[in-house]
């Protein structure tokens, strides 16, 4: 008992010496409990709607002004200019991910309100995210059968139809596997830069590139660039396993996916890189890599929880991520054939994320290799 018990005084003296080790185990798991409380819900605070009103009767603007009540609806029933919202600018608007439905109310509904007849609401909802497509849904259908019943007495006078675009057979895999093509692409190609300069720390020839006559930007950059061809066939073959093992459909033009994707590998790249310059040894650039990559990537960027769903810390959190760029544009272009034009903001987005984190990587090199000198 006596050695057992030197053994235990000696490891309590490890983990008191090393506070930063001790940080962590508490910290993390708080950091973990707060993200996960916020962000595992599929209640919906706000949800984008385009109301086309066909009918323009007295019956149909109070169907779109209960809509426009409730606390779930934001109501779009305006075009840019100011006019009547057409079918065409719908489509558009739930293609681009702008609504997740468009309610259309036909030509002759108040007439057959107003008669006493059946009279039919249309819902075409965006059913690449299936569980938000049920929730929005149901809420639609709450909002219909109430003003049915507050309005009209009865139950039955409105009758609901419903389209589903873009997943009419409401298959899940559409919808994570996309995502999970993001998530892994972002992780492979911060991993992969990650390792560069720590390799060469561990190895002793970091001094021997501190003293080439190279500048910093052209060492970051030369670093950067071979990694891109590596990512960008990791991305193709993990895209090619998607469609054709588990029939994605691909729907969009595959141009437009290279642009967006490059752009994202390189901020994935640059994360990498920024994350080699800190790291002091090659397994915490590697966890590092994956800490910082997986877990917002994960939770905060749309690909399992709604962005709708959480708060307003976590929502503003969600804008640095990379991947909640990224997967509006792949689920974007692979299943609702969205075009460029659609994503210029998050094209936008990542090309900034892109060129700040090399920014700071070449900077904080630069600073290393002043240091040494």
């Amino acid at each position: 008992m006596g050695r057992i018990k030197a053994i235990i005084r000696k490891e309590f003296l490890h983990i008191l010496r090393d506070p930063r080790s001790l940080t962590l185990v508490f910290i993390i798991p708080l950091i973990q409990i707060f993200i996960l409380g916020y962000s595992v819900s599929y209640d919906l605070d706000r949800v984008e709607v385009a109301v086309i009103d066909l009918s323009q009767g007295g019956t149909s603007r109070q169907l779109a002004r209960a809509f426009a009540a409730s606390p779930v609806f934001q109501v779009r029933s305006r075009s840019a200019d100011g006019g009547a919202l057409s079918p065409a600018e719908a489509e558009d608007m739930l293609r681009q991910g702008l609504v997740r439905e468009v309610i259309v109310i036909p030509a002759g509904f108040d007439r057959l309100a107003a008669a006493g007849r059946q009279a039919e609401v249309g819902l075409i909802i965006d059913g690449s995210d299936v569980n938000v497509a049920n929730l929005v849904y149901q809420y639609s259908e709450r909002v219909i059968l109430d003003f049915n019943a507050a309005r009209m007495g009865s139950a039955g006078l409105l009758k609901i139809g419903t389209q589903m675009h873009f997943n009419p057979e409401a298959r899940s895999r559409f919808f994570f596997i996309p995502g999970l093509v993001a998530v892994i692409l972002l992780m492979i190609s911060a991993m992969l830069t990650s390792l560069s300069i720590t390799r060469e720390r561990e190895t002793g020839s970091l001094s021997l590139l501190f003293i080439s006559p190279l500048k910093s930007v052209e060492i970051i950059v030369g670093k950067t660039i071979p990694y891109i061809f590596v990512a960008l066939l990791d991305g193709a073959v993990i895209l090619l396993f998607a469609r054709f093992w588990f029939g994605i459909p691909f729907r969009g033009a595959l141009p437009v996916l290279l642009a967006f994707g490059l752009l994202y590998i390189v901020a994935g790249l640059a994360l990498g890189i920024l994350i080699s310059t800190v790291a002091p040894t090659q397994t915490t650039a590697m966890l590092a890599a994956l800490l910082i990559t997986m877990l917002p990537s994960f939770l905060l960027s749309g690909f399992i929880f709604p962005l709708d769903s959480l708060s307003p810390v976590l929502r503003a959190i969600s804008y640095v991520v990379p991947a909640t760029y990224f997967l509006r544009i792949i689920r974007g272009v692979i299943l609702k054939g969205a075009e460029l034009r659609h994503f210029l903001f998050d094209g936008a987005m990542l090309a900034a994320y892109s060129l700040l984190l090399l920014a700071v990587a070449i900077r904080k090199f630069a600073g290393q290799r002043k240091a040494a000198q």
